[in-house]
């Protein structure tokens, strides 16, 4: 049985250094911010991150959350010390480089994945990950990290990493199945699906207009309230070609 330290002994050791990657070895949650419990996103066990607050010089008060960056895609949020369990990563042959050849030959295995999650007992979460509750961007990307593909955490960053195919109008485009659906307002996006084939796709979407969960809506003329409800807020179409690199943070 491994033994525990107490990370901030940890972080000692390498004067909390910004420059030094931790791997977490529990699922851990990720908030907004120091003090509140508002949940952004949930971090597996395994995930590397590094700690950006405190530093050396910030460290003299007593800690109950620290700030980190994680490294698969960026995203930064705060987590509780409160039995966290870390241990420090070596990058050393750790990381393949995933191309568009080899991401397009994973995306039946990433339906399938997704299609397998609609089965199990669900419902929408914000900062959903983990499972099986996911929000929507989070399902889309824990589908490409259980097949090591990194992409960013929100659905506005997916869609800024993603190869823009087209906007959407009343004329029809051609969709390949993976591809990543957007939804919200001329602003910004606030929803993401992903193509299945045949003019459906799949989403977490909230109580509110959704299914309070993982389903299947329709880009066809339809009398479904929900699908033409989402229909009405698309956006735009891309396609993920390529895993994203930490210190491109787009957050």
């Amino acid at each position: 049985m491994e033994k525990y330290i107490d990370p901030i002994s940890l972080f000692k050791q390498t004067n909390f250094s910004n420059t030094i990657w931790w791997k977490v070895k529990v699922n851990i949650s990720g908030y907004q911010n120091e003090t509140e419990n508002n949940l952004v996103t949930e971090i597996f066990k395994n995930r590397i991150f590094r700690l950006i607050y405190p530093s050396f010089y910030q460290n003299k008060k007593k800690l109950s959350r620290i700030f980190i960056q994680l490294y698969e895609d960026g995203y930064t949020c705060w987590i509780d010390l409160d039995k966290l369990f870390i241990e420090k990563f070596d990058f050393k042959n750790s990381f393949i480089q995933t191309d568009e050849i080899s991401i397009q030959k994973k995306i039946p295995l990433i339906l399938n994945w997704i299609k397998d999650q609609s089965k199990v007992k669900n419902k929408y979460l914000w900062g959903g990950t983990l499972g099986p509750n996911f929000d929507c961007s989070g399902l889309i990307q824990t589908a490409f990290l259980k097949h090591q593909i990194y992409i960013p955490r929100d659905s506005y960053q997916i869609k800024s990493f993603c190869r823009h195919l087209f906007n959407f109008t009343k004329e029809k485009y051609q969709l390949k199945k993976g591809d990543i659906l957007f939804f919200g307002n001329k602003k910004k996006c606030d929803h993401i699906g992903i193509y299945k084939g045949e003019g459906f796709y799949y989403h977490s979407s909230g109580i509110a207009y959704g299914r309070n969960g993982i389903g299947i809506d329709t880009l066809r003329e339809t009398n479904d309230e929900i699908s033409i409800y989402y229909q009405s807020k698309l956006i735009s179409a891309g396609r993920i070609i390529r895993s994203y690199k930490w210190n491109r943070n787009i957050r």
